[in-house]
């Protein structure tokens, strides 16, 4: 070969390999532990076909093998995106991309993979360290976490899933696979080289069938995932309305204590009494039609559980809108129902395009209370819902009677509610769990109790609330009870969570306290709740809490793309059907229609499309896996980014491109906006902008300007790569440092809470990525620290530290003296009182927080032993322990610092 033919042959490689790695990231550097599946053995007599087909052709072998492993990788893994690293018959290891589209044929498939093959091979000897820093990449291996060997005597290894196969002399063919703990589940690996021999076996059958046809399940398989896992039916009212069940209620326990606001108590019979009233007075004054929409902008409050009903009750339908939204959500939501009338608190001039109610300007006593005939049907819509939505305006869910029948019954069930239990309504108004709080507080003849939400902002407030109520069941959002300790919760029975995933060391915690604790899962589009799983201590080991198993009457599949079902243990779409599925979205038959689908394994039924991720465990429970879109949850709120996304655009002609992701901030998901803009954007401006059109927890804290986004290799926007944040980040000014005692305390607090490491005092609190959640960490160690409680509406009004430290300053201050050094101190006395709880009860978690932390890769112990002994110098009450003196008496010893000695191993 002449040095002209070599250097062109050198520069096709180089082009070839530079197109194939572009924007290619490196995958899993550190080497994990291994698992070994044992060796599987294809005996020759099974082989017919495969030989046939290849004719023992080495490279057709070779090429039908590695068809066989990627499009089975395709079925098991959704991550997976075609490229392999592949070894065979003692080669190079080659970096293949075998793409697979399910709407094809096997052997169709199979043409394209041998073209791969055969290109690649052809540029592989120009694979050398002489291109190697041109292409960017040493080795090649590091490209992908997926492998596969054939034919070689040494083992191909890569740091995900190794797949070797070698055919013998005998012709049979043995497997050998390994995988990296911590990568993919083994049930997963196991399913793989499952389906591989059978599909090896079976290929005359495979060779020409479209491969979204190939079932991954046994008839036996796919009925325990179809029916016994869903085998939820119960007898419930399904011919009743919930008109029909409160009244039921009313006369079953007429005067059992229903709601309680602040100083006021209603009875069941009283609640009816006055929801009568006010449904008779609507009816004198407006003309009301079966199924028309009402809206209830008011606080939580005794008189919005009394419109709800009363709005119920004249065969209308309840819209819950948030006094807090800005007023362009709130019109756009008047707008968009077409309200027939709008229930307020007072009068209310800055509405104009539908009939308001001043409900609190009525006399109610002037009205007839008895019970109101309007003949409400259990398939009538009870009540909308809106969430946010991705075409940037939010969408109104349509849900029945006999929806919310079916699933409050079933919590009411599950959760043991009875009439001696206080269920707090915590969801702000406007969120779907507050429908699930009320009505499984009303229909089991329960109290209700309702805190304001400014007592639920400020953590202590709340903590008061609960005691003084003797609330019994709360549903939280996790993030919310991850700021309360077990003591401040111990006067409940029950505790839910829902919207995020819960934390398995705060769950272990509280049912170690003798809490039940249940985590929940559902959307608002399936009436709430869908499935629910009861923690108990057994689940320490979980890195996961599942969301649990379907409800009565409820049905949940996790199916691939092409809606078949998935096996135990790989993640898939989440589909539900059943009693809980709502009618679908007001005014957008579009959308109902391309989510709420035919249900391909229940004639005549339907399922809807929750656009969440989801795998079965083999006792029946599910977790969730996160989602397949742009949806995300924010401190237990859905969100649509592309709702968000919609509304930065609109600010300025000068954007534009604009992403929102969520991103992890100390400890916490918070939304990131990334930018790239032709003129300089005032980002404090922006974020005045969008807080008049979105809700507080739909705004995001950061706001990043790109020179370009990134993108992936098809041209779209490549969000893994999207950076995280930094100070720089910050909506800020000029940075003007503490100049009092005052203040640097109070900008340590923030800086703490909000994990940055210099705040200044004129910058705002909600422009450094404060959320209201953190406004009432902030709000309690302000307490601890200076004796002085700060209001929230203070901290909205004045969210500055300049500010803030003038209040501070303006009144004396209870200082917290420091004792004096000494061998030992006394308790406390709730430090005694706990002390005596557990040598009565032995060993408890109650008042620890366990949890584990898997560790990958590498670890320099030196440095990881230094870190702890610094935190342990650091925090005098992670040396302290217990004894009793040589009086008897209980006392609190601190271990001096330099009598640390331990070593990790």
């Amino acid at each position: 070969m002449d040095k002209n033919t070599e250097l062109s042959n050198v520069n096709l490689a180089l082009k070839y390999w530079k197109k194939k790695t572009l924007n290619r990231e490196k995958v899993l550097g550190v080497q994990q532990k291994q698992n070994n599946l044992p060796c599987v053995i294809i005996n020759a007599r099974e082989l017919n076909y495969f030989n046939t087909l290849t004719n023992k052709n080495p490279i057709a072998q070779y090429t039908l093998i590695s068809a066989i492993y990627s499009f089975l990788l395709r079925k098991l893994i959704s991550e997976f995106d075609g490229y392999v690293m592949s070894k065979y018959d003692e080669g190079k290891s080659l970096f293949m991309s075998f793409p697979v589209d399910l709407n094809t044929s096997f052997k169709e498939y199979l043409q394209k993979v041998k073209y791969e093959i055969l290109e690649t091979l052809k540029y592989s000897d120009y694979n050398k360290d002489n291109l190697s820093e041109k292409i960017g990449f040493n080795d090649l291996s590091i490209l992908s976490n997926y492998g596969i060997g054939i034919n070689n005597e040494t083992n191909l290894s890569c740091n995900g899933i190794s797949f070797n196969v070698r055919i013998n002399k005998n012709e049979n063919i043995e497997i050998n696979v390994s995988y990296a703990e911590g990568f993919v589940k083994n049930t997963i690996v196991e399913y793989l080289v499952k389906h591989f021999e059978q599909f090896v076996v079976n290929l005359e059958n495979n060779i020409v069938g479209n491969l979204l046809d190939y079932s991954l399940l046994s008839k036996k398989e796919k009925y325990q995932l179809l029916v016994d896992f869903n085998n939820t039916a119960v007898i419930y009212p399904n011919d009743k309305s919930i008109v029909d069940l409160f009244e039921e209620r009313v006369r079953k326990t007429p005067n059992k204590i229903a709601v309680v606001f602040e100083e006021s108590e209603l009875t069941y019979s009283t609640l009816n009494e006055k929801a009568n009233q006010l449904a008779n007075y609507i009816s004198s004054k407006h003309i009301i039609n079966k199924g028309d929409i009402i809206g209830v902008l008011l606080p939580k409050s005794d008189i919005g559980i009394i419109s709800l009903l009363a709005i119920l009750k004249l065969g209308a339908v309840y819209l819950p809108i948030d006094p807090n939204y800005p007023q362009d959500r709130i019109d756009y939501l008047i707008k968009d129902s077409a309200l027939k009338l709008l229930i307020v608190d007072s009068v209310r001039l800055d509405i104009d395009n539908c009939d308001t109610l001043a409900v609190r300007s009525v006399d109610l006593d002037l009205n007839d209370c008895e019970n109101i005939n309007a003949a409400v049907s259990a398939k009538d819509v009870a009540y909308v819902i809106y969430t946010s939505g991705s075409t940037g305006k939010p969408k109104g869910v349509m849900v029945e009677h006999v929806s919310n029948i079916n699933m409050s019954l079933d919590q009411i069930r599950t959760f043991e509610i009875t009439e001696a239990d206080k269920v707090v309504w915590f969801s702000s108004v406007s969120f779907d769990a507050s429908i699930s709080e009320i009505m499984m507080s009303l229909y089991s003849g329960a109290t209700l109790c309702i805190p304001r939400e400014e007592t639920i902002k400020n953590k202590d407030q709340f903590i008061v609330f609960l005691k003084e109520t003797k609330a019994s069941v709360v549903t939280f959002p996790p993030s919310y009870l991850g700021l309360l300790s077990e003591n401040d919760i111990s006067g409940l029975r029950c505790v839910i969570t829902a919207g995020e995933s819960a934390n398995a060391g705060k769950a272990i915690a509280i049912v170690e306290s003798g809490i039940d604790y249940y985590n929940a899962y559902g959307p608002t589009e399936c009436a709430v709740c869908v499935s629910i799983y009861k923690i108990t201590k057994n689940d320490f080991k979980k890195s996961i809490i599942p969301i649990g198993k379907p409800i009565s009457n409820t049905q949940v599949y996790i199916l691939d793309d092409c809606l078949n079902p998935l096996p135990i243990g790989v993640t898939g779409k989440l589909y539900v059907s059943g009693a809980g599925v709502g009618r679908g979205y007001l005014n957008r038959a579009e959308l109902t229609q391309e989510k709420f689908i035919e249900n391909p394994f229940i004639e005549g039924e339907r399922m809807y499309d929750t656009g969440d991720l989801g795998r079965w465990l083999s006792d029946g429970n599910l977790e969730f896996m996160g989602r397949k879109d742009h949806q995300v949850k924010i401190r237990g709120f859905r969100i649509e980014l592309g709702e968000i996304e919609n509304a930065i655009l609109q600010y300025s002609e000068d954007l534009k491109q604009v992403v929102v992701e969520v991103k992890e901030n100390n400890q916490e998901k918070v939304l990131i906006t990334y930018f790239t803009a032709s003129e300089s954007i005032d980002k404090s401006a922006l974020r005045s902008f969008l807080l008049e059109r979105l809700p507080d927890y739909m705004v995001p804290g950061f706001y990043i300007e790109l020179e370009e986004l990134p993108l992936t290799p098809n041209g779209k926007i490549d969000r893994k790569a999207l950076p995280g944040v930094d100070g720089e980040d910050l909506i800020r000014g000029e940075y003007v440092a503490p100049r009092n005692e005052t203040e640097q305390k109070l900008a340590a607090i923030w800086q703490e809470v909000l994990g940055i490491e210099k705040v200044g005092v004129t910058d705002s609190f909600f422009e450094l990525g404060g959320h209201s959640l953190s406004v009432a960490q902030v709000i309690n160690r302000t307490h601890k620290q200076f004796g002085k409680t700060i209001t929230i509406k203070l901290f909205f009004e004045s969210p500055t530290i300049e500010e803030l430290s003038k209040e501070l300053q303006d009144s004396e201050y209870i200082a917290i003296p420091k004792a004096p050094e000494s061998e030992s101190y006394p308790l406390t006395d709730s430090q005694r009182r706990l002390w005596i709880m557990s040598q009565l009860e032995g060993g408890s978690l109650a008042y620890n927080m366990p949890g584990a932390v898997s560790l990958k890769g590498s670890i320099d112990t030196d440095k990881f032993e230094e870190s702890f002994k610094l935190l342990l110098q650091r925090h005098e009450i992670l040396r302290t322990y217990f004894k009793a003196d040589n009086q008897g008496d209980i006392r609190q010893y601190i271990i001096p610092a330099e009598q640390l000695d331990f070593k990790i191993s």
